[in-house]
């Protein structure tokens, strides 16, 4: 398990969100949750691993969401409203543990994206949730002097 993926779980146990590593036999069978039971199941062999502590902060997001039901991980386009808010605020969730070692000069968004996988349509999210991240950042270190 990469330092990133512990993180998000980290994450999602300190918001008392389960979680389970599961060694499925299709490297392509996609992470799920189940929002009632507050679980999320990863697939322990999915064929890209480093895109596995984005797809758990997205279904950690339908939990925080406060959607319901059970749902399926996809890394394709969707216009469905339910799966743009878990990809903002998974996006929401990943960028302040990738980048808080990060000067804002120095932030790359393509090096985020390719390192943890995240699809190229969610490129303009990425992007103004990053601006948004360090906006927030400089904001909170000036009043914390003054």
């Amino acid at each position: 398990m990469n330092e990133m993926l512990a993180n998000v779980l980290n994450y999602a146990y300190e918001h008392k969100i389960s979680y389970s590593m599961v060694p499925f036999d299709n490297s392509e069978t996609p992470p799920t949750c189940d929002t009632e039971m507050r679980l999320i199941v990863l697939n322990s062999n999915w064929y890209q691993p480093n895109e596995m502590a984005f797809q758990a902060a997205h279904e950690c997001s339908h939990v925080l969401n406060g959607d319901r039901g059970k749902f399926k991980y996809s890394n394709f386009y969707s216009k469905s409203r339910t799966e743009g808010n878990a990809n903002k605020r998974a996006l929401s969730i990943v960028i302040p543990m990738y980048f808080k070692d990060i000067e804002a000069d120095e932030a790359n968004l393509f090096q985020f994206m390719n390192d943890l996988a995240i699809p190229s349509w969610l490129e303009d999210t990425a992007s103004s949730s990053i601006n948004s991240y360090y906006h927030e950042y400089i904001y909170f270190v000036i009043n914390a002097i003054v």
